[in-house]
């Protein structure tokens, strides 16, 4: 009895967390090393079967103690949970919901939390106006169906990033097995330029509740201005039969008053991109109507 509680020097408690801490190096130590006591090396007496059972059993002892602690690392193969500075996923019923963390963050991290889920996806944050921050605006995948696939929003669901506890979401449905890319829309940082964008007269968007369809260029730039916003011109052709358009290749023309606007979008925060024609057109060849 003796033996065993001077061999016992660490709790179980003391080695949670660290398998190969101070605690479990220190209980190895009592396990494996022979007390020489005051014999001489030449005429040491054998060991008692009694202190080899001993030895053997706390050695068995010892390592299911290192597998206890070391086992969510080293044997649970379908990980339900991961988490990095950047994002954290959970599997939730029938599908793993990732919360990003920092939007700004390097892809590399949001792709190493997919891949500790065994989902082989890249993601990268992309700025976008308001109305598109939350939204998949393109993917790329193989191997697999995207219907019902891939999600993305907010958490809560409305909620304004930036805010405590508002988070940009994605969601992937649990039998995913597929592998690829795909962009989420973030907030834009101040003088970034827009990668998505909603149309500008859109509810949360820069020229909200205004119309510029077809208005002039000096009606449009001066509701734009009283917004206080910067306006920046883009002009189009627009294809022969009225539906679709292609840009100008020469940008250089100075846009008049007189010119028509045929769509206004986000630039970037305080900027607005006007697509114009100098004539007039029957349709619209942004929208075909």
């Amino acid at each position: 009895m003796n033996e065993l509680r001077q061999l016992a020097r660490v709790r179980d408690e003391q080695l949670a967390g660290q398998a190969s801490g101070a605690g479990a190096r220190a209980l190895l130590a009592a396990i494996v090393v022979e007390d020489p006591g005051t014999e001489d090396a030449g005429s040491r007496a054998p060991r008692s079967r009694r202190t080899r059972r001993l030895v053997v059993g706390l050695v068995a002892t010892a390592a299911l103690a290192i597998v206890a602690v070391m086992g969510p690392t080293l044997l649970e193969r379908d990980a339900t949970s991961y988490a990095n500075a950047a994002i954290d996923i959970e599997l939730r019923g029938d599908e793993y919901v990732a919360r990003i963390k920092d939007p700004f963050a390097d892809h590399a991290l949001y792709a190493e939390a997919f891949q500790a889920m065994s989902l082989d996806i890249g993601m990268e944050l992309i700025p976008a106006s308001p109305t598109q921050v939350g939204n998949i605006v393109r993917m790329g995948f193989a191997g697999t169906t995207m219907a019902d696939t891939l999600g993305g929003g907010l958490e809560p669901e409305g909620c304004t990033i930036g805010h405590e506890g508002c988070f940009l979401t994605v969601t992937v449905s649990k039998g995913f097995k597929g592998r690829g890319v795909f962009y989420l829309a973030r907030p834009a940082k101040p003088g970034e330029r827009y990668q998505a964008s909603g149309e500008a007269g859109r509810k949360g968007e820069m020229l909200e509740g205004y119309d510029a369809d077809g208005r002039t260029v000096g009606k449009v730039a001066a509701e734009a201005h009283r917004r206080g916003l910067r306006v920046v011109f883009q002009i189009i052709e627009p294809h022969p039969d009225g539906h679709g358009f292609s840009l100008s290749r020469d940008q250089s023309a100075k846009v008049g008053d007189h010119w028509y606007v045929w769509a206004a979008e986000p630039e970037q925060v305080g900027t607005v991109r006007l697509l114009v024609t100098e004539k007039h057109l029957r349709n619209n060849p942004v929208t075909g109507k």
